[in-house]
């Protein structure tokens, strides 16, 4: 009697696994997918932990990450429709800006105010901004780099136009340096990181923290439709479960963060104390877009006589909805 009563048990625990099983395949097939363009920096933490973790399997939609180079590429893959959601720095946010109004930012995941450098090569022998004249500067146009060169610049009266600017690739600027084709490059992570490691002692960083604040967002095309706030809903869910995860467990986040950039510990302690990992859309993302932008307006970087109003680039109601608190503006 009790063997048959331990048969009947397995053979109903079996069924209830069998059938859970099935419903889980079937939400997951019925759930939509979408595609978000990661830039592969440790800024995008919250996305490859969300990743990792399974908060995006436990969210209301599949997720496909695709990695990128740059905020700008990034960008680029969704207004093109390659990816329905994207990371993307402030500086590129302004800049297209000026230019397109199809597309919004719907929340800051992450901000650090020393991740875009100033390197020189030591024999341009530049100890103060103002030794920066003259020399040849190379930065990727239209990111965040052309700000913070230009902040730089301002400390000692200069513009951009006492500097000689070459435009590369992000992933090109060390290269640049180590070829002396440049005299400065104004890289963000891991490019700063990977000039100061191959140009070793002959590589010198300026003094910039503190000067711009960088501000990755998740940007999307304009969420005109329920079904398409529905999915951006989906997605804040499971980075707000990442970032939570970030800050309870610091030590196995880095470590999911080596593994999934294949970064090295010691380039992970060397950015990770600049990082804060928050969602936010508040009055400091926007005054730092219009700063940038009045700054392009000034030195002639655009061809445009009125700013736009970001504040229309910025859509609340599916941030208001995972946080409330998170919006403030």
């Amino acid at each position: 009697m009790r063997l048959i009563v331990i048969l009947i048990v397995l053979v109903v625990t079996v069924f209830v696994i069998s059938v859970y099983n099935d419903k889980s395949k079937a939400s997951a097939v019925n759930k939509p997918t979408v595609t978000i363009a990661v830039s592969k920096t440790p800024l995008s933490a919250p996305f490859y932990i969300a990743e990792s973790q399974g908060f995006f399997d436990q969210s209301c939609v599949n997720v496909v990450i695709n990695d990128v180079i740059g905020g700008k590429n990034s960008f680029e893959q969704v207004v093109m429709g390659n990816a329905d959601f994207g990371t993307s720095s402030g500086s590129v946010i302004v800049f297209q800006g000026m230019f397109r109004d199809d597309f919004v930012s719907l929340a800051s995941f992450a901000q650090s105010d020393n991740d875009v450098k100033l390197i020189s090569h030591v024999k341009a022998n530049i100890i103060d901004s103002i030794d920066i004249a003259g020399k040849r500067i190379g930065v990727t146009k239209g990111a965040s780099g052309e700000y913070l060169l230009s902040t730089y610049l301002a400390l000692s009266g200069l513009t951009i136009a006492d500097v000689k600017v070459h435009s590369f690739s992000a992933d090109k600027l060390p290269q640049a340096l180590f070829d002396h084709k440049v005299d400065v490059i104004v890289p963000w992570e891991p490019y700063a990181f990977q000039t100061i490691q191959m140009l070793n002692n002959e590589a010198k960083t300026l003094n910039t923290k503190n000067l711009n604040t960088l501000m990755f967002n998740l940007i999307s095309r304009r969420l005109d439709s329920t079904e398409k706030l529905k999915k951006a809903t989906c997605v804040l869910h499971a980075l707000n479960d990442a970032i939570n995860y970030i800050s309870t467990n610091p030590d196995n986040a880095r470590k999911i963060i080596i593994t999934r950039i294949g970064a090295t510990q010691k380039f992970i302690d060397w950015v990770w104390p600049d990082y804060i990992f928050k969602l936010s859309l508040n009055r400091s993302l926007l005054m730092n877009l219009q700063s940038q932008a009045s700054w392009m307006l000034e030195s002639g970087l655009v061809d445009t006589v009125k700013l736009p109003d970001y504040r229309l680039l910025l859509d609340t109601r599916a941030l208001k909805k995972v946080n409330p608190m998170a919006v403030r503006l």
